[in-house]
């Protein structure tokens, strides 16, 4: 609250429940307390709030706060704001108040002191001056509202009005006594149509036997600020005359002529009245038929529109039950594809987990995407590396320019092959491709590394034993070829290129029954030589004789035998040829 309205304030504690409410209230405001009262609390409260405020007084409620079935004491002004309006009754409903001590006031609402009772004001001798002159020289009446309900009595009104056998009811033309109804509502009809006063007089009633005349006038009126019409009904009794008295005993008898005449003025009088309130009657009914005939109408209109909008009704729910019909198609594909994809994921996962050599499947971003369990140990990797951009972690592997070289790879798609060492010496080769959806689609790259240790190991023996075996044969003077395990030429001595006039071109990488013109192709010779890798066997003195085209006849002995180093049996064979021509000729 601004501090200039709090400091105009006064603030004081008040118990909705045993302390009596304040009067004539402009506003209740009373927001999120209603709904921590119970319903004996509630239906308390309510005719308190009712009493406290004035007629055109309002309440104010919470937002998820109601009058419940209090509807018949506020009425609704603003359903968004919940602000209701008190609504005027015929009877105050009950209130019931408790006992304690008077409130404490203050005017910061911090500091309260007891506040003092307030003496009694002294009597309006003008107020009880007027009340005892309407009461004794005003006409009785009744205020009524435009249904006939009576709001209020005026005066003694037993000689017009009786209250009906069984239930209370207010309705003033079942109040009225029998002679009065056809009067009082066509008067009253009158004043509500023309919404003026209308006033009627020389009415007979009839009471205890005897009878009098009356007159009835209907005034309407307003209580601003409130636009709703009431209406003030004043009845004015007139005693009969005496000569009237006289005239009505006597009519049970002979009548004189001047009776005859005042009885005959009096019944047409009456029958004046009859025929008016008659006629009156009928244009009520009248214009109750019209009212009937357009209401009829417009249940017909709307019993169209309701028809019209219950085909609408149909057809929106023979389209839901459509849509619900694909939804439902919709689900169960998507539930099969969940199953396909958890299925997948779960083949995934088991693949990862059962691949032995370290994968790393990196995102578009170069971001851990997946990684298999070698992997982990490999890079010492944890589950929330997950997303992290592979440049931030800190490698064992040496990796020249690494995000360049799997950023090339995902611009020209070529796979990168690398031989690479740890820091304990380890040889690995990693292999970069690019990771392709099922549409083809590039979405990040797939690094796998294969342990090549034990590899390289072998091909640097393999390496020490061609060149051990090169330097033995470059040594020796006769022809000398190593071959492999698949009787290809690995190396030849400088003696064999001299000898056969052949280049290293023709001889190295070549199988040996497929040097020269196939001179070495003898099945005998390549039988031998398999049986030197598959038995560890030997051969000497196997005899060749061939004419070679650049060289002449030659006579031929080889010998051969397995070359064996650590690491590296049944893999290399030394074969030794001696040129025996010129022993031959001799």
């Amino acid at each position: 609250v601004n501090k200039t309205v709090r400091a105009m304030c006064i603030f004081a504690r008040q118990n909705l429940t045993v302390d009596p409410p304040f009067s004539n209230l402009d506003l209740v405001s009373c927001r999120n307390v209603l709904i921590y009262l119970g319903q004996s609390l509630q239906r308390k409260v309510f005719p308190i709030f009712h009493y406290a405020l004035r007629p055109d007084g309002l309440l104010m409620l919470g937002a998820s706060e109601s009058i419940g079935a209090f509807s018949d004491l506020f009425s609704l002004m603003d359903k968004k704001a919940k602000i209701y309006s008190k609504k005027e009754m015929r009877t105050h409903p009950a209130v019931s108040f408790g006992h304690r001590m008077p409130a404490t006031i203050s005017t910061d609402g911090e500091h309260a002191t007891p506040v003092a009772p307030i003496a009694p004001e002294i009597p309006n001798v003008q107020k009880q001056a007027d009340r005892i002159v309407l009461t004794t020289f005003s006409p009785a009446g009744v205020v009524i509202n435009r249904h006939m309900e009576v709001l209020q009595f005026r005066g003694r009104t037993s000689a017009f009005l009786e209250h009906p056998h069984g239930n209370a009811n207010l309705d003033l033309l079942k109040m009225a006594r029998e002679d009065l109804v056809l009067d009082l509502r066509s008067i009253i009809t009158k004043a509500i149509k023309q919404n003026a006063s209308v006033r009627q007089e020389h009415i007979r009633v009839r009471q205890n036997g005897h009878s009098f005349e009356c007159s009835i006038e209907v005034v309407p009126f307003t209580a601003p600020p409130s636009q709703e019409k009431f209406y003030l009904v004043l009845f004015e009794r007139k005693n009969i005359s005496i000569a009237d008295e006289k005239i009505e005993k006597k009519s049970r008898g002979k009548l004189s002529p001047t009776a005859e005449g005042a009885q005959v003025v009096r019944l047409r009088r009456e029958l004046a009245a009859m025929r008016e309130s008659l006629q009156d009657i009928i244009g009520e009914q009248e214009a109750t038929n019209e009212e009937l005939r357009a209401a009829n109408e417009e249940i017909m209109s709307s019993n169209e529109e309701l028809q019209s909008t219950n085909e609408e009704l149909e057809t929106a729910k023979e389209e839901l039950q459509s849509t619900n019909e694909e939804l439902t198609t919709l689900n169960d594909e998507l539930e099969s594809r969940n199953t396909e994809l958890e299925q997948v994921n779960n083949d995934l996962h088991n693949l990862l987990a059962s691949v032995s050599i370290p994968v790393i499947i990196l995102g578009p971003d170069l971001r851990i995407r997946r990684f298999t369990s070698a992997a982990e140990k490999l890079f010492k990797l944890i589950p929330g590396d997950v997303g992290r951009p592979i440049t931030d972690i800190s490698a064992p592997l040496d990796i020249p320019d690494f995000e360049k070289q799997v950023l090339e790879v995902l611009e020209t798609l070529v796979p990168k092959d690398l031989e690479l060492q740890d820091r304990q010496g380890h040889w690995w080769s990693a292999r970069i491709r690019a990771y392709r959806t099922t549409d083809h689609k590039i979405d990040g790259a797939v690094i796998a590394l294969v342990d090549i240790d034990l590899l390289k190991a072998g091909m640097e023996k393999i390496e020490l034993a061609r060149n051990f075996a090169e330097a033995i044969v470059h040594t020796v003077r006769e022809p000398m070829l190593v071959l492999d395990n698949e009787l290809i030429v690995k190396s030849a001595n400088p003696a064999f290129y001299r000898t056969f006039q052949v280049g290293a071109q023709k001889t190295i990488d070549r199988r040996i029954y497929e040097l020269g013109d196939r001179h070495f192709d003898i099945p005998r010779l390549r039988t031998l030589l398999e049986e030197i890798l598959q038995r560890n066997n030997s051969f000497n003195d196997f005899e060749v004789e061939h004419y070679f085209p650049d060289i002449g006849k030659k006579k031929l002995l080889l010998n051969a035998r397995r070359l064996v180093f650590d690491g590296l049996e049944n893999q290399m064979i030394l074969l030794a040829i001696e040129d025996v021509s010129e022993k031959s000729n001799q």
